[in-house]
Formats: C-alpha cells, sequence, structure tokens
C-alpha cells in the first residue's frame, strides 16, 4: 500500500471542510427565511474546520488547543449536525440531557489521557466511539423518529450518517489491532485512508444535505401549488355562494369605493328598497343618486371605517328614488378589491322599528311632562313631537263638541305659530258647518287624507295669515262614539300614507286621553281648593272662621317664638247684640255682622288677620305689633264702629258699639290659648266697665 502524507491530507481536509462550510453557509442564507436550523449545519462543518486545525498545528501551538480544544470542536460539529437535523426536520430545538453529559465526560476522558496518563491511542477510541453514538442519535431522528412521508427525503442523509458511524467502528477495531502510533504526525499508515474517507463522505454529507433541502422544498412547492389549487376551487365555489347569497338576500347589499363612494355592485335587495335599477346606480357615486339626506353621515361613515375597518349599526336617513325619506340602519366591511379600498355595506329598512320606539318614548315622555305642564303645553309638545316623526310643518289640536256642533282652536305647533301662520284663532268656538274641507274627518267620522289640498274642489279659501297647504293628514278621535278631537299634520314634502295616519291617530289619542285626565285633574283641584275654603272661611262674614284663625295664630305663635318679633291679639264683642236680634230680626243681625266685617276689613293691614270667632265674637290677630300699637288699632276700630250706620238700601239704619280686649304675647305663655284668653279677659273687663271701651290685659 503506497504511503500517503498525513499533512497533505489534513490539509486538504481543512480545505475542504472550509469549503463545505461555506456552501451550507450559503444554502442557509438563500432558505433562512423558509427554514430553520441550517445555520447548524453551516456552523458544524466550521466546527469541523476549527478542530481539524487545531488538530494539525500539534508542536506548533499548545497542546491544550491543539488535542483538548481539537477534540473538543470536531464532536461539537458532529452534535451541531445532529443539532441543525432535529430543527430543520422536525422543530426540536430542545438537546436531551444525556447528549450533554456525554460531552462533558468526553471533555474529562481527552483531558486525563491528554496531562494525566497520556495515549493517543485511547483518545482515538473516545473519539471514534463519540462519532459513532452521534451517528447512532442521527440514524434514530432519521428513520424511527421521521414518518413514513418524510423518511422519502432523509435516506440519503440517513445512509450517510451510518457509513460515518462504520468508519468510526473500524476506526475502533484498528486503534485496538494495531498500535496508531503516538500522535497524529506518527500515526499508522491506516490513519491517513481514514482521514481520506472521512474527507470524502463530508463532501457526499454536504451534498445529501443539499439534495434534502431541495427535496423538501420540491415537496413544499408541491404541497404549496395543490394548495393553491384547492384555495382557487374554494374561492370559487366561495364566490359562486357569495354571488348566489349577495344576490338573494332580501337585506339591501352594495359595494361601494371608500374614497368617493362610487357603487361597484347592488343586489335586488337594494334595488327594492330604493327603487332604483341596478344599471341606474352602478359606476355611480352615493351622493349623486342623492342617497343621504344629510351628506355628513357618510363622512362619518367613512372615517369609523378607516379608524376601524368595520361599521355596526350605523343609524342615518336615506332618500329613495321617490323622494321619501327612510331611516336605515347600515353595517360595513372592509373590503380590498384589486387596487382599491373599498367596503361591502348591507343596509336594512329600520323606519317602522324606529317608529315604534320613538312612539314609546314620546308615550312615556308626554306623561312625563304633562306632570308639571298645562294641558295646552302638553298639545303643543305633542304636536311638535308629531311634525318632527311625520316630516310636516305645519300642525294643530282641536276640540270638538259634537252637541253643539261646533269646535274650538286649542293649539298650534310652535313652528305652525313662528315659521308658517299668522291667522288669529286660539280658542276661538266657530260652527263645523262653516268649516273647510278639513272637517271631512268629523262629516265621514274617519281618518282623511288630501294628498293634493289644491285640487280639492270644495275647500274653503283661507284667512289671511295662515299657511298655506299643500297636502294634509286630519285624525279624529273618539271616546264613546262622539268625536271630541281632531289632530290635524300639514305640508309633509311627500305624500301621508297609512303608516303615518296610524302613527298620528295613536298620538292623537293618547294626548287626549292626556289632556282629558289633566282637564279632571284641574276640575277635582278647584273643587278641592273651594272645598278647603269654605272649610276655613266664615260664610255669612266672608272672613276667616273660628279654626283658620287659630291655624293661623299658632303659625304666628312659631314664628315669634323663633325670631322674637312681637304679637298681639284684639278680642271684640258686639255690645248688646240680643236686643238687636230681638228688636230688628235675625236678618238685621246678619246684617250687623257683616258690617262689623266690613269695618275690621277697613281698619286692618293686610297681614293682619281678623276672624270670626263664633256668634257676636271677633278676633285680630296683630303679627309684629307692639302692646301700645295694637292699643291704637283697638280705639281706631272702635270709634269706626261707633260712627257706623249700618243699613242696606231704605232700611232701618243700625247703629252699633263695640267692646274691645288686647293683649300682646310674652316667651312665658304656654301658646296661642293663653293669649287668647288673656285678650278675651280684657273684652269682658271692657263690657263690666260700662261697654264701648278698649281695656289692656293686666296680670291683676
Amino acid at each position: 500500500m503506497p504511503n500517503l502524507d498525513l499533512r497533505t491530507i489534513l490539509v486538504t481536509y481543512i480545505c475542504g471542510n472550509l469549503v463545505c462550510g461555506i456552501v451550507l453557509t450559503y444554502l442557509w442564507w438563500q432558505n433562512r427565511r423558509h427554514y430553520h436550523g441550517l445555520e447548524f449545519w453551516a456552523l458544524s462543518f466550521l466546527s469541523n474546520f476549527v478542530g481539524i486545525g487545531l488538530l494539525s498545528g500539534r508542536g506548533v501551538i499548545p497542546d491544550f488547543f491543539s488535542m483538548l480544544l481539537g477534540g473538543f470542536f470536531l464532536i461539537a460539529g458532529t452534535y451541531l449536525l445532529y443539532k441543525g437535523l432535529a430543527v430543520f426536520l422536525f422543530g426540536i430545538n430542545r438537546t436531551p440531557l444525556h447528549i450533554y453529559a456525554l460531552m462533558v465526560l468526553y471533555l474529562f476522558l481527552q483531558f486525563f489521557f491528554i496531562y494525566v496518563s497520556p495515549n493517543f491511542g485511547i483518545r482515538n477510541i473516545l473519539f471514534s466511539t463519540m462519532l459513532v453514538f452521534f451517528s447512532a442519535q442521527l440514524g434514530w431522528l432519521l428513520y424511527f423518529q421521521a414518518d413514513s412521508a418524510t423518511r422519502k427525503i432523509t435516506g440519503f442523509v440517513c445512509s450517510v450518517t451510518t457509513i460515518f458511524g462504520v468508519l468510526a467502528i473500524i476506526r475502533i477495531i484498528l486503534n485496538l489491532l494495531i498500535y496508531p502510533g503516538a500522535n497524529p504526525q506518527q500515526s499508522a499508515s491506516y490513519e491517513a485512508y481514514l482521514y481520506l474517507a472521512f474527507q470524502l463522505m463530508y463532501v457526499v454529507l454536504t451534498i445529501s444535505l443539499f439534495m434534502l433541502v431541495n427535496r423538501r422544498l420540491m415537496i413544499d412547492l408541491e404541497a404549496d401549488i395543490i394548495k393553491r389549487e384547492e384555495t382557487e376551487t374554494e374561492l370559487d365555489l366561495s364566490r359562486d355562494k357569495f354571488a348566489k347569497a349577495f344576490q338573494a338576500s332580501p337585506t339591501a347589499i352594495l359595494i361601494t369605493r371608500i374614497s368617493d363612494g362610487m357603487i361597484i355592485d347592488v343586489n335586488d335587495g337594494f334595488t327594492k328598497i330604493m327603487g332604483f335599477s341596478r344599471d341606474e346606480v352602478l359606476n355611480k357615486t352615493t351622493k349623486e343618486i342623492n342617497v343621504w339626506v344629510n351628506p355628513d353621515d357618510r363622512n362619518k361613515l367613512v372615517q369609523e371605517m378607516r379608524e376601524k375597518s368595520h361599521v355596526k349599526n350605523f343609524h342615518f336617513d336615506f332618500r329613495v328614488r321617490s323622494g321619501s325619506i327612510i331611516h336605515g340602519e347600515m353595517s360595513s366591511e372592509y373590503i380590498r378589491l384589486g387596487d382599491e379600498d373599498c367596503m361591502l355595506s348591507a343596509v336594512q329598512d329600520i323606519t317602522e322599528r324606529k317608529r315604534m320606539e320613538d312612539i314609546l318614548h314620546l308615550r312615556l315622555k308626554l306623561w312625563e311632562y304633562s306632570l308639571t305642564h298645562s294641558a295646552l303645553e302638553v298639545m303643543q309638545m305633542a304636536l311638535d313631537e308629531i311634525e318632527t316623526l311625520t316630516g310636516s310643518q305645519i300642525s294643530f289640536y282641536h276640540l270638538v263638541d259634537e252637541d253643539t256642533n261646533s269646535l274650538s282652536l286649542q293649539a298650534w305647533s310652535k313652528k305652525t305659530l313662528t315659521d308658517y301662520c299668522r291667522a288669529e284663532g286660539t280658542g276661538m268656538h266657530y260652527s263645523i258647518d262653516q268649516a273647510g274641507v278639513w272637517v271631512d274627518c268629523i262629516r265621514e267620522r274617519k281618518i282623511i287624507i288630501h294628498n293634493d289640498y289644491t285640487a280639492l274642489p270644495d275647500k274653503h279659501g283661507l284667512p289671511e295669515g295662515h299657511a298655506q297647504v299643500i297636502r294634509e293628514l286630519l285624525v279624529p278621535i273618539f271616546q264613546q262614539e262622539q268625536i271630541v278631537s281632531i289632530l290635524g299634520v300639514g305640508n309633509k314634502p311627500t305624500d301621508y300614507d297609512q303608516r303615518d295616519a296610524d302613527m298620528v291617530e295613536y298620538i292623537a289619542s293618547l294626548v287626549w286621553s292626556i289632556v282629558a285626565k289633566k282637564r279632571a285633574d284641574e276640575q277635582i283641584q278647584q273643587l278641592n281648593e273651594k272645598l278647603a275654603a269654605l272649610a276655613l272661611v266664615d260664610e255669612l262674614t266672608q272672613l276667616p272662621n273660628r279654626r283658620a284663625f287659630f291655624l293661623r295664630g299658632a303659625e304666628e305663635i312659631s314664628r315669634s317664638k323663633r325670631y322674637g318679633l312681637p304679637l298681639s291679639m284684639l278680642m271684640l264683642d258686639i255690645d248688646r247684640f240680643k236686643t238687636i236680634n230681638d228688636t230688628y230680626g235675625h236678618a238685621r243681625g246678619d246684617m250687623a255682622l257683616q258690617c262689623i266685617a266690613r269695618v275690621l276689613r277697613d281698619q286692618v293691614r293686610e297681614v293682619d288677620l281678623p276672624g270670626r270667632l263664633g256668634g257676636e265674637e271677633f278676633g285680630i290677630l296683630l303679627p309684629n305689633t307692639r302692646l301700645e300699637e295694637a292699643l291704637v288699632i283697638a280705639e281706631r276700630i272702635r270709634k269706626s264702629i261707633e260712627a257706623l250706620q249700618c243699613k242696606q238700601d231704605t232700611e232701618v239704619c243700625i247703629t252699633m258699639t263695640a267692646s274691645l280686649g288686647v293683649a300682646d304675647y310674652n316667651r312665658d305663655m304656654q301658646g296661642l290659648d293663653d293669649l287668647f284668653n288673656r285678650a278675651d279677659t280684657a273684652m269682658y273687663k271692657a263690657k263690666n266697665n260700662g261697654r264701648n271701651r278698649v281695656e289692656i290685659f293686666k296680670e291683676d
């Protein structure tokens, strides 16, 4: 066998590993975005390059670098090849712990047989054993862990790694049978052939890795082609389904360009709701066909679409071909058609739903409003709301009295009063026979719609200042088969229809029920106020009675206590009143009491309270009045009564005198009863002292 120069083989080995490392680095760079793990292959060959380089420098560089680190880099290269295949094929980036443990043991044994007990042969056996181990690991990974599809592309690499293991076993056997020498430079000749074989296998390994990547690329490409074909088939099917669903959907669906709102496609549901044909709207913008009642609505829609890429339950008013206004609800999704941003929108006509919601809201609003407002204000508010709901410009509410065949104008809407109608008539009563065609709702006892008012032959001329009528809707309200009111709206931009009639009828009935209740409540309140007044007023003199006097007196006592204000009371009794009754009769006696009441009302202040306490006895409360001031008032009243000539027409003139007692309140008193008793005591003192005089209460 010819001798081979081992140094030359090592040099070519180093160069071959470098070239293979560069080739695999290029392979990694080209496929780094598609696959992971290729970088470990490049590092594996570069690690072998460093390891062989260090091993070849023995004698020139220290043994630590040439033998220990050189062997480590060679084993590390084998490990990196294993890790790269595990990541590339299976995505396994975790290394079993026993591999790390074995590599640490290998380094320890290498160190021992380099420095403690130098032995080149054992080191060769250790290195070859590690190669056998990693070949077995690779075989297990590439064959037993791979599925059948993966084994089809890993067979070549598996064969190459198996050959590496076989070469390593051969090297172990030769090292056991034949002395290998003291170092790589003096090794046996078979070592040169083995190095040559390993060098050749590294080249073959590089080729096999290249083929592995190419095979996987081909398989992935075929899979992508199949998937794309399946996707295109599904897309075609989806397009067909979408087209059918798009056209068959009862909901209005349209595709528009976001930038300017140009309509790209619409379905039959859109044409039914909007009244346009498909050809009339295609390639036109929504503004061109005048869909948006409020153009700012589209700007808001586009802004929300750009921010969120979708819009849910966007409410707006849109105009159909006939000119009618419909309330819509739109939900849109962003789609890309070619190079243009578009949106797929579904539109629902929710006019009826919104009407019902508005009516229910108005019902609650009217009832709440009626709690603090008059019936007239409730009528006007209802008219304002009805105009908004129907799009009308004028409205009125009349009360009807079928028994007298008359009606009265009760309320106009605010818009009617301020913008359209200047005619007088609020509260005016006039005969139904004199009214124009609008009272046909009373004559025919049903809802009347005049959508072409000017063409009516029997219409009357409108009074000066009255709003010009174009079209009108008139609704009579029945109660027990009697028409009790009429609610009318007019001048809607489009024709009134049955939906308008139903809504206005419902609201008109609701208004009447509220108005009727308000009127009944007001009548009850008035009656209650009258009853309350009667309960506190003396029927004969129209002065506060004893109950009212003592209620007010208790309030004045509390005020005097709280603020320290003076309070006085006068008690008055007509002298010899029994003689007046006996002489002139009880009718004249009653007249005398009424004359005394007039004097008291004339002589006291607004804050004072005169009252009839019973029979011919009167009391007068004097708030914020001291005793001296009360004495002056009492004397003035006494003189007025003394000078009084009480008569009616030419009847007998009655003259009278009165005795008065005066007392003032102080904090030692328990309440109004004490003040009353003191004033009463002073009054009887005046009677006992000769009558027709004023006495002040004194403790003695």
